[in-house]
């Protein structure tokens, strides 16, 4: 199911998104340090606060997209477009494991997170986002 909201102007559905993947992306920051939150929770909130940038850049760019968690789909779906996703797509798309489908899953009690890591690719992707977005403003 593709998503497009008749209601709200693409640039105004980006700017939602930007905010929300902001919100998860400060989530992650602040429980990075604490390890009585599970490696699951923060994982979460980095694949959340991904998935919402990758959104907010198709919203600003007029690209329906679908109701999906699929990192690697979103990361097609812009490369389809005129912007090029420079970062490691890989160290991206390995977050879609925590996406809320599969939270409960055990699969995700195997390997410790890199808790690190995963604030810095959120922040990578954050930083690449917030360009393409204030471009389409400038």
């Amino acid at each position: 199911m593709a998503v497009s909201s008749p209601e709200l102007e693409p640039s105004q559905l980006a700017a939602i998104l930007a905010r929300k993947a902001t919100e998860d992306a400060v989530a992650l920051r602040e429980f990075e340090g604490n390890p009585e939150i599970a490696d699951s929770i923060l994982g979460f909130h980095a694949q959340q606060a991904i998935e919402k940038w990758l959104k907010a850049v198709l919203a600003e760019k007029g690209v329906d997209f679908e109701y999906t968690h699929d990192l690697r789909r979103l990361i097609e779906l812009i490369e389809g477009t005129d912007i090029t996703f420079p970062l490691d797509t890989p160290k991206v798309v390995m977050f879609t494991e925590f996406a809320a489908p599969l939270r409960y899953e055990d699969l995700l009690d195997e390997e410790p997170l890199n808790r690190r890591a995963a604030v810095i690719v959120v922040s990578e992707v954050a930083t690449w986002a917030r360009g393409i977005l204030e471009s389409e403003h400038a």
